[in-house]
């Protein structure tokens, strides 16, 4: 692999990498070998959505193709993330469907706003949008306040600043925040369950995790089980 891009410092300033790559790859090893294909066993795919993404991996980016996505967009993207392309995989093995490659970060979205990705992500708590109409009326869902109400809920303002990265299923996305105040943390986008918004919380910590958190919780959390 061709020598780090002297800006690559840059990225290692944007949050502590808590969980060393060579870490995550023996714990990933671990969980293919109980769970998935190995040499003397068939796959059980026991771990929900491991049945989809096999525990494979999509090849690595190059540098050269980070450099080109951010000065496209304008962005720097986490460290921990950064370094998990281009030394593990661009999607694949993962929570629940599995990771979307990079290119695929606006999966299922109508984004025509070129500044999408450069503008701060709108949220640092969780959020819903109050119900501003008349449940009562049973024609409620035709009225102007309702049809209003929903176009802003399902508004693409709601998530600017973050890559959809996993599908959970049922329409709920993780999203990994590149912008703003929240840049570099999990949230989760809910609004399909009429949810809204919220970040992604450890289990174990009860505090707000990191990609890199995100993704080692997934894998711890399945090889207790």
């Amino acid at each position: 692999m061709a020598a780090k891009p002297i800006g690559f410092a840059e990225h290692l300033d944007i949050r502590t990498i808590k969980m060393t790559i060579k870490e995550l790859k023996t714990k990933h090893r671990k969980l293919k070998k109980l769970d998935g294909s190995s040499l003397f066993k068939s796959p059980t795919y026991k771990v929900f959505g491991s049945d989809f993404h096999k525990y494979r991996f999509s090849y690595t980016l190059s540098y050269d193709d980070l450099a080109y996505f951010e000065n496209l967009h304008s962005v720097k993207l986490p460290a921990d993330y950064y370094e998990f392309l281009t030394e593990i995989g661009n999607g694949g093995s993962g929570p629940a469907y599995g990771l979307f490659p990079l290119s695929k970060w606006n999966y299922d979205l109508e984004i025509t706003d070129k500044n999408f990705l450069s503008t701060d992500f709108p949220h640092t708590t969780e959020w819903n949008l109050p119900k501003n109409y008349d449940t009562e009326d049973e024609n409620y869902f035709e009225s102007k306040d309702f049809l209003d109400c929903e176009d802003d809920y399902y508004s693409n303002k709601q998530i600017t600043g973050s890559l959809r990265i996993c599908h959970y299923g049922c329409a709920i996305y993780y999203l990994l925040v590149i912008t703003g105040n929240q840049a570099g943390y999990i949230w989760v986008d809910d609004r399909a369950s009429d949810n809204g918004i919220y970040p992604a919380v450890s289990k174990f910590t009860g505090k707000q995790m990191t990609f890199m958190d995100w993704y080692d919780e997934w894998l711890t959390e399945n090889l207790a089980e």
